[in-house]
């Protein structure tokens, strides 16, 4: 009877000793797996793609023509993230806004008048080249960061007097500094996303346009690879 108890005590023992031995195993087998999905990041550039939708705030000039906020702001971005505190990439967007005035007279510079409901409009498509600079290491969930980003925007001016326009459409310079941060939704996700404000200005000059610039604020959601 000792016998079996001893026997039994030691097979439980065995047992108790095999479960945790295999926790064990199973958690190294997890820190493992996640040291080297870390690794990977830290030894090898990633890629990154965000879509951005955003409200744009007129500033300067641009409050002349058209003093509204506008709603119709899409970006998509796609950046190489490097193991340290830097990445670079590539942003093309569209920014859409417009505004309708009462109906009123207008006198033209040649002295004639009309009468006629005015409609304004502005479209620019940016497409620019980004620097963004990380204010921790690329394993940190949250990375704030500031951004710098230059290129060229196709901008169409349009005013309507009734069916007549007063049009222009150009390609112009652009400047577009940012900040902004980065997360992932968890450590270990591909998916992530983004919050960013960016001051965009476009060296394009035409009536009550001295240049035209906006405050941008964007969200976007994004998938990063190796």
């Amino acid at each position: 009877m000792k016998k079996r108890i001893i026997f039994s005590l030691l097979g439980l023992i065995w047992a108790l000793g095999a479960v945790a031995q295999s926790d064990k195993e199973e958690r190294e087998m997890k820190e493992r797996s996640q040291n080297f999905n870390n690794s990977l990041y830290e030894r090898f550039v990633s890629g990154r793609a965000t879509v951005f939708y955003g409200v744009g705030l007129p500033m300067g000039s641009q409050q002349n023509f058209i003093d509204k906020t506008g709603n119709r702001n899409f970006g998509l971005a796609v950046e190489a993230m490097f193991p340290g505190r830097f990445s670079v990439g590539a942003r093309i967007g569209q920014q859409y806004v417009s505004e309708r005035l009462p109906r009123q007279v207008y006198t033209f510079d040649d002295g004639s008048e009309i009468s006629a409901v005015q409609t304004r409009s502005l479209n620019v498509v940016p497409l620019l080249a980004i620097g963004s600079v990380y204010l921790n290491n690329i394993q940190s969930v949250f990375r704030p960061y500031l951004q710098l980003g230059a290129g060229g925007a196709y901008v169409d001016y349009a005013k309507y007097y009734g069916t007549l326009v007063d049009q222009k459409t150009g390609i112009r310079a652009v400047l577009a500094p940012a900040v902004g941060a980065k997360f992932q939704f968890g450590r270990n996700s591909n998916l992530g996303g983004e919050v960013q404000a960016q001051y965009q200005n476009v060296f394009f000059k035409y009536n009550e346009l001295k240049n035209s610039s906006n405050l941008l604020f964007s969200v976007g959601l994004s998938y990063r690879w190796l």
